[in-house]
């Protein structure tokens, strides 16, 4: 009877993605039925190993059958549909340096506040990211056994960045044979995306030994902009740059540095002269008398890269003697990147006056006028980034009657090496100028000297190497109450973080034009202490505390306690609840990082506040904007509730709702260009030529308008800082069930509804927090349901995703400080279905559809999408196999 209980409770656990769901203890069990102790097990979120199945903590897990029956390529993509991921994560894109990886972003706090640990240890972030997010795309697919996912603050137990919680990979370690498993995916849609993957896993048992070793290669087609119908550029044709999407003013045009107005190279308005990417359009930002030749960069670029992966895992286990296990984890991946870009955009200072030339139409420039410009002639940005990652773990576990001891090592180094072409160097321009180039001229077969001297590739090298010493203790059996035996763990563990971050020279000193140049580097090291106590008070009440101290070599030091508890009343029912303090240490990126430019979008408001325009009237448009690094930072804090009950409505059904609260203080941010216009506009920025003069907390910030107070803005430079904070909250619903069909197999359904109840942060820099849920990006509702149904050699699954509906934009009133949401877009509903069909000779065959209705992303009226939430892949026809022997 004992067996077959905890036998479900486990499938339940395992097999339906909600970790220890069964709500009894099987210690309680085990002492009704008079049977012997049940072994004690470990949980993500804590330390000590007990024997209950249903802990204090809110623990999803996604086991290795529920990974095969998504039907997804990847471990970030499972995550990325998890309805825990609620605004969604980052995904391979093409146009910025992150081209390659893939995060998960717990509650929608962002990606740096979710720690990733693999095997229990700390997966260090990804320095393609600054070190902030762990990438998702180094973990091999094929060597998961399981993913635990606490959705509760973990610092007292963990450290930095559990603020959010924890997603716990556990890779495969009890594998014995061989097994080749393969798969390729083609879209409905022409244009890219394609997908593929193969693996192997190989698995050795002897009597004191355990050896598993797994290859994996996986690759993924880039997909273009013109490749899609919402993506690529559109025109309405009023004539005006608003009816266009897909247009850049960055074309061909002349800003004049006296009357700030902008102006076309040609004065004829036919700007097809440059190609048939050029079109003219009035009604330019900022300015309605503005006018201009604007370029359709969705000609060339590309939206998702194509990413190729590679990964070796290597675990072996062995037993010393009765009481001790030496374990060595290896896992060393390497992946592949390409993206382009369309080509070079930025703008240059002409160093001599040019006059017009009627004969070509050709806009007269004054010396110092900017031109901003397209350099199509130099060509595409293409963009390639290797990285390479090597993580390695070494732990001896002892085990003996009165207590448990660990020493692990653990070592992390990741490499990335990316090589750009394409782009231009900003003095060479203008020495072109002076040696007889006119960027004006639509034929530029004559100036093939200087195109090739100012022709220029953008490289960068960035780095992390992680160092980390952990030991610790567990006394089991510390003493025994009349409820069950005492536990105790006590820890320490000392880090050491290497980080650079390393762009061209040229690029570092902002001579390139189409990138950004920051460069950072740095190094830490941590030390920590860490307890944990369980407290059986009686056979239905257990309380958990846990605390932590870390002291870093430069943001000082931070201590984070959390107390649970666990009430019992019934064998069916568990009532939980936790408390706790979290934190989040800036990273070597955030403290140490030189200028980086972008031409980032917001509303000039204090130019805007000028001329009398409203705040809702302000057109948004590209500025340049210099993001640095802040060495004064500290590290933020957070406060976390949550609030929970399990029942298991019978032996196959079980029910959890959980309540979490969130509030995050002293904020570690990147100010934005629009922080810094508001910041501007409220008067707290003083002398643009000495930021030190701003208001305290925002040293650095400033506005460079050319020695005109009100003119258009030249420069933006928008530091790191710590500002107040947001929170949140929500409620997780889940529902899990086995049903028998007799002679028509078995049903298990897995049905999970994630609702944010409120997301609270300032609509403007200074001001109030107001609840933001429901706003475009925001979406207050995540539900999954998975089906799958067993019968003799055949499985069907089905799997429906839904993210709420939002609003497509935020209005303003009359003020310019109150903010509604505004327009409807749809919700996201997909529908994935697969087949297997397990022949008599060990051999799986597979054959899905993904979006199975051929699903847009949720299009905004300028057809501009949300790719953290929503995929442009379309419909994704797979098939696979799976042999084992």
């Amino acid at each position: 009877m004992l067996n077959n209980k905890v036998s479900k409770a486990v499938r339940l656990a395992i097999a339906f993605g909600a970790a220890s769901t069964a709500a009894f203890s099987a210690s309680s069990i085990a002492a009704e039925e008079g049977a012997e102790k049940v072994e004690r097990i470990q949980v993500t979120g804590s330390r000590i190993k007990r024997t209950d199945l249903e802990g204090a903590n809110p623990v999803v897990v996604l086991d290795r059958m529920t990974l095969d029956n998504s039907g997804q390529l990847s471990v970030a993509d499972v995550l990325n549909r998890s309805t825990f991921n609620s605004f969604g994560s980052i995904q391979p894109s093409s146009g910025n340096t992150a081209q390659s990886q893939a995060t998960v972003n717990l509650r929608g706090l962002g990606s740096s506040r979710t720690l990733v640990l693999i095997n229990g240890k700390k997966m260090p972030g990804s320095p393609v990211m600054g070190g902030g997010a762990a990438d998702l795309n180094t973990i091999p697919f094929a060597a998961v056994e399981r993913i635990e996912v606490m959705g509760d603050g973990a610092s007292a137990v963990y450290g930095s960045d559990a603020i959010a919680g924890v997603v716990n990979i556990i890779l495969r370690k009890d594998f014995e044979g061989v097994q080749v498993q393969g798969r390729m995916g083609n879209p409905s849609r022409d244009g890219g995306g394609d997908e593929g993957s193969f693996s192997i896993i190989t698995g050795i048992k002897s009597e004191n030994s355990n050896l598993v070793f797994s290859y994996e290669h996986d690759e993924r087609d880039i997909i273009f902009q013109r490749d899609r119908w919402f993506s690529r550029s559109t025109d309405d044709g009023s004539g005006t740059y608003a009816g266009t999407t897909g247009q850049s003013w960055y074309g061909r045009n002349i800003l004049d540095m006296a009357t700030f107005e902008f102006n076309p190279m040609v004065t004829t308005g036919d700007c097809s002269a440059y190609g048939e990417a050029f079109k003219y359009h009035n009604d330019a930002p900022d300015y309605p008398a503005d006018d201009g030749c604007h370029y359709d960069y969705t000609a060339l670029a590309a939206d998702a890269a194509s990413t190729k992966r590679d990964s070796v895992f290597v675990n072996f286990d062995y037993d010393v003697n009765d009481d001790i296990l030496f374990n060595f984890r290896s896992l060393n991946s390497r992946n592949e990147s390409f993206g382009r870009f369309a080509p070079a955009a930025g703008w240059f200072a002409f160093p001599i006056d040019m006059a017009e030339d009627t004969n070509k139409g050709l806009t007269a420039v004054n010396k110092g006028d900017r031109g901003y410009y397209r350099f199509d002639s130099i060509g595409a940005r293409d963009t390639w980034q290797v990285s390479n990652m090597s993580d390695w773990s070494a732990s001896l576990n002892g085990m003996h009657e009165l207590l448990d001891w660990h020493v692990d090592a653990h070592y992390n180094r990741y490499d990335m090496n990316e090589w750009g072409q394409g782009y231009v160097h900003r003095p060479s321009v203008e020495n072109a100028i002076l040696d007889g180039w006119d960027p004006r001229d639509p034929d530029q077969s004559a100036y093939t000297e200087q195109l090739a001297s100012f022709a220029a590739n953008s490289n960068r090298r960035s780095g992390s190497t992680l160092r980390e010493l952990t030991a610790g203790v567990s006394f089991n059996d510390l003493a025994s109450l009349p409820a069950g035996d005492l536990g105790l763990y006590i820890g320490a563990s000392y880090r050491e973080t290497d980080y650079y971050d390393q762009a061209e020279a040229q690029n570092e000193a902002k001579n390139i034009i189409g990138t950004a140049g920051g460069s950072a580097s740095g190094d830490r090291t941590e030390s920590a202490v860490f307890a944990e106590l369980l407290v059986p008070v009686s056979d239905k009440i257990e309380l958990n505390f846990a605390a932590r101290y870390d002291d870093f070599s430069d943001v000082g030091s931070s201590f984070v306690p959390k107390a649970s508890i666990k009430y019992q009343p019934l064998d069916e029912l568990v009532l939980r609840a936790s408390w706790g303090k979290g934190f989040r240490a800036p990273t070597l990126e955030d403290l140490y990082k030189a200028p980086s430019e972008s031409a980032a979008y917001a509303k000039d408001v204090t130019l805007c506040n000028a001329a009398g325009t409203s705040r809702g009237d302000c057109r948004e448009a590209q500025h340049t904007t210099y993001f640095i690094g802040t060495e004064s930072l500290q590290p933020e804090e957070s406060e976390s509730i949550n609030l929970g009950v399990v029942y298991n409505v019978t032996d196959n059904i079980d029910i959890s709702l959980d309540y979490y609260n969130i509030e995050i203080t002293d904020q570690i941010s990147s100010l934005s260009a629009q922080d810094v216009f508001d910041l501007e506009l409220a008067g707290l920025l003083g002398d643009p030529e000495n930021p030190s003069d701003n208001a305290a907390g925002y040293d650095q910030v400033a506005v460079d308008r050319g020695g005109n107070p009100t003119g258009r803005s030249l420069l933006v430079t928008a530091p790191m800082a710590n500002i107040p904070g947001f929170s949140t909250d929500g409620l997780d619903f889940k529902l899990n069930g086995v049903f028998d069909l007799g002679e028509a197999g078995q049903l298990r359904s897995n049905f999970a509804w994630s609702e944010v109840l409120s997301y609270e942060e300032p609509d403007i820099i200074g001001y109030a927090n107001v609840d933001k849920i429901g706003r475009a990006g925001l979406p207050e509702r995540r539900v999954s349901l998975g089906l799958t149904w067993d019968i003799e050699s055949h499985m069907f699954n089905v799997n429906f995703n839904h993210i709420a509906s939002t609003a497509e934009k935020t209005e303003a009133d009359e003020t310019g400080t109150i903010f509604t949401a505004a327009g409807d877009l749809s919700s996201y509903n997909i529908v994935d279905i697969n087949y297997t069909y397990v022949t008599p000779w060990n051999l799986e065959l597979t054959a899905g559809v993904n979006n199975v209705a051929d699903k847009d992303p949720i299009l905004k009226s300028d057809l501009s999408y949300n790719s953290n939430l929503y995929s442009q892949v379309g419909r994704l026809y797979f098939a696979g196999f799976k042999f084992k022997f």
